[in-house]
């Protein structure tokens, strides 16, 4: 961000009223009193459980120098001499002008990318080879609603020249207001998947939604899409005819971008890449299906943007996976499959599939949570995801959260034993239970909506000190 004073964001945000010292400079945002810094400007945003208001107190303390508020900030332990208040009318609006404000100022190119699965890797992937010509800034984690992805602007500075922008919706027209805000000129659809059912009626639905981001396109930009899915590739013509450049990416002989003659190798991929006539042989380190289409959709932007087949086929090889988005961990005998970051019905699928083709010495473990907001489909998925493990001959399934009963009724209905089934409330209650039953050989699968909090089996499989099945030293 830019060093704007106080007076500049009043003025910018056409601000009611503005209190205190009018040329305190700020170079930072958040609307997290938690991590709050010295110099910052605290945003005090009044969500759906929590208002920004009540912990303005603790951003001051912390060291903000700059409150932008709905209401007037009543200070508690500080002199209220030193605190510049800028009253608005909406924050969370205005910190989307903000946003705005800046992101116009310094006009990089922005790439949009969103998409049912894989958008936050596909974003790291496309920002880790636009960086090998360009100085790029990307959404920080997952930052991608309509808090995360102004925020992202925000951390725009003079010198970037490409930002790459997670777009992330839970209904229809969330997609289009992030698209006005972030102003993309190349927008990336990876597909169309069932996730957040409960707010839509079906498929179709979800498509419209995402295809907000194609709709917001001028016409002189460059709309990229996955091939192998109807609903994304019909895109262009249903939704986009506007738009002038269209790159299609997948494993479809039509594909301009696509891939070819896979073979799996530890840890990833070797294929041949092929970007128009041209092709070279990539050896990619992501594990599982989703990892190649990934990469297609991030070289369909790069070479968008005039990163050369060599230049992706050489930093292919370098990139890695994310924490917790199908890392393989080897500790000792055993092997982690690390996929507890969040899931939905057709992810699930997936890493089911990948997980049957793992090599093991000992047993498969499932550790499967919840998938949240499925709306009517939730008895559904649920019932499929164990039978899916049973259909992989999974030796143990553990079944975390409200659903679990589900995901245990589909594994016996497919034919799992009863025995080898065990359903849990809780991410704590599987751990404990998992951890001291581990043997020699086992490979685990860890798999759930980011709410379930997975992670903390993942972290028990990885720690399980010494005890008499040896499984970790340490």
């Amino acid at each position: 961000m830019i060093p704007l004073s106080a007076a500049q964001i009043s003025e910018i945000l056409s601000a009611q009223k503005i209190s205190g010292n009018r040329e305190k400079v700020t170079e930072s945002v958040t609307i997290d009193s938690r991590t709050a810094s010295r110099g910052d400007c605290f945003f005090a945003i009044i969500g759906e459980r929590l208002d920004g208001h009540d912990f303005a107190c603790q951003a001051l303390s912390a060291g903000a120098s700059i409150v932008v508020a709905e209401r007037p900030i009543h200070t508690i332990g500080t002199d209220s001499a030193d605190i510049t208040v800028i009253q608005v009318k909406d924050t969370t609006a205005s910190l989307q002008g903000l946003a705005s404000w800046l992101r116009q100022q310094l006009n990089p190119t922005v790439v949009g990318i969103t998409g049912s699965l894989g958008k936050t890797t596909t974003k790291e992937l496309t920002a880790a080879l636009l960086r090998i010509r360009y100085n790029v800034h990307a959404s920080p984690g997952n930052l991608n609603n309509q808090w995360g992805l102004p925020l992202s602007l925000l951390g725009l500075e003079e010198s970037h020249q490409v930002m790459v922008a997670e777009m992330a919706m839970s209904q229809a027209n969330e997609i289009s207001s992030l698209a006005t805000l972030a102003n993309p000129s190349i927008g990336v659809i990876t597909n169309v998947a069932p996730a957040h059912m409960e707010n839509f009626v079906d498929l179709a639905a979800v498509a419209a939604a995402k295809g907000e981001l194609a709709q917001k396109l001028p016409a002189s930009g460059t709309l990229i899409v996955n091939a192998d899915d109807p609903r994304t590739d019909a895109m262009p013509k249903k939704l986009a005819p506007h738009v002038a450049h269209v790159v299609r990416f997948g494993y479809d002989p039509s594909a301009e971008v696509r891939a070819t003659n896979l073979v799996s190798i530890p840890g990833g991929w070797a294929f041949d890449l092929h970007i128009g006539s041209a092709s070279r042989n990539i050896e990619l380190r992501l594990p599982g299906a989703a990892g190649v289409p990934n990469f297609l959709a991030a070289t369909a932007t790069a070479h968008a943007l005039d990163v050369t087949i060599d230049e992706i086929a050489a930093e292919a090889s370098k990139l890695e996976p994310l924490p917790n988005r199908g890392a393989i961990h080897r500790i000792g005998s055993i092997t982690l499959v690390d996929e507890s970051y969040n899931a939905s019905p057709m992810a699930m699928n997936m890493a089911l599939e990948d997980f049957a083709t793992l090599p093991t010495a000992g047993r498969r473990i499932a550790v499967l949570g919840d998938m949240l907001e499925m709306g009517d489909w939730t008895d559904q998925v649920h019932r499929d995801a164990g039978g899916k493990a049973a259909e992989i001959k999974v030796d143990l399934l553990l079944a975390v959260g409200t659903c679990a009963a589900l995901m245990a009724e589909g594994a016996t209905g497919n034919g799992m034993i009863q025995e080898r089934i065990h359903a849990f409330d809780t991410a704590e209650e599987a751990a404990s239970w998992l951890a001291p039953r581990l043997q020699d050989g086992d490979t685990v699968l860890v798999k759930g909506s980011r709410a379930i909090h997975l992670e903390r089996v993942a972290q028990a499989v990885t720690t399980t000190p010494v005890g008499s099945n040896g499984v970790v030293e340490n």
